[in-house]
């Protein structure tokens, strides 16, 4: 973005005329979706994918943003606002991550808990229970963002790296073990993802546990959803030693479909979120029932006046100049 451009968004919202969007959109749940808060110092910081991943400085001032600008909320209160049983304030905003990252629990969770904020992260099983410090899923995409990966593309492929996710997902140990041998050694300096017995501990810190599928593949890829999340909450339910909510789905890597949202219900899921990047209309402070949850992904670079200092005036246009349904 030009020097001028930046200018002129800074002094818009400095001057309010950025916040008209907030106000027209001050009957709408907003919804942010994060991934991994890592430390700059830390070695692993320059290998995360830089798409989903903040520095702890720049989440640390996001929150400051946010507790200026949002009424925070927690899982059970997007629930309420579902069943009839409660009610939304004005400018509602729900803090989620997604998979269960070690990080979110070594830097994320102090934070929000000194501030008071809630969260909830949609976790998965078969991420944290994995004996590797390294998550082979994100292995797999690194080798794919270095250009060293090539999925095979059919004619009609529009996600070719997901339908391989899906079916290595799919082999066997020894199988999955032989294909993961020929991608390229990368720097892991200390576990990617939470332990089982780190998974519990962020209900201390007021993060609530939801579901992000047991497997980590897309939902419309798999042949059985029911079965799928079923599974996935069953092992959530026990890793979180029963603390953890499992009606509440963040689909993963945000797909879903018809078919997804049939076998949700029909694994007891009652709030599905979405990768949708919209904002969600409210009606006297309820939300309509059994509709997806549209989140927006948070983008460091987006919202980024340099290197781990926020730009209150880009946050401000990527969470509020959003489409609210």
């Amino acid at each position: 973005m030009s020097g001028l451009r930046r200018f002129l968004r800074s002094a818009a919202y400095r001057s309010g005329v950025l916040s008209i969007a907030r106000s027209r959109n001050r009957h709408a749940l907003t919804v942010i979706m994060l991934h991994r808060v890592l430390d700059p110092a830390d070695p692993d910081f320059a290998h995360a994918d830089p798409t989903f991943t903040l520095s702890v400085p720049i989440f640390e001032q996001l929150l400051g943003f946010i507790q200026r600008h949002y009424a925070v909320i927690g899982l059970r209160d997007v629930m309420r606002a579902c069943d009839g049983t409660g009610t939304l304030p004005d400018h509602a905003l729900l803090i989620t991550f997604d998979d269960g990252w070690a990080d979110n629990l070594r830097h994320a969770a102090p934070l929000l808990r000194d501030r008071g904020l809630p969260a909830v992260v949609f976790a998965v099983p078969d991420a944290i229970l994995s004996p590797g410090d390294s998550w082979w899923q994100e292995d797999m995409f690194a080798a794919v963002r270095a250009g060293v990966l090539h999925p095979a593309t059919d004619d009609g492929d529009t996600l070719p790296s997901l339908n391989l996710l899906a079916r290595v997902a799919q082999l066997d140990a020894p199988k999955r073990a032989e294909f993961l041998a020929t991608l390229p050694g990368r720097p892991c300096h200390a576990r990617m993802m939470l332990t089982p017995d780190e998974l519990p501990q962020l209900a201390a810190y007021g993060i609530d546990v939801g579901l992000h599928g047991y497997t980590h593949v897309p939902l419309t890829l798999l042949p059985d959803v029911a079965t799928e999340l079923t599974r996935a909450s069953q092992a959530v339910a026990a890793l979180s030693a029963g603390t953890a909510t499992t009606t509440a789905l963040g689909c993963p890597h945000g797909l879903y479909n018809d078919t997804v949202i049939a076998g949700a219900h029909a694994a007891g899921v009652k709030l599905i979120f979405t990768s949708d990047p919209h904002l969600n209309r409210t009606q006297a402070g309820g939300l309509t029932p059994a509709r997806p949850i549209g989140r927006i992904n948070v983008v460091g670079r987006q919202i980024e006046a340099a290197p781990h200092r926020l730009d209150p005036s880009a946050a401000a246009r990527w969470l509020w100049a959003r489409d609210c349904r």
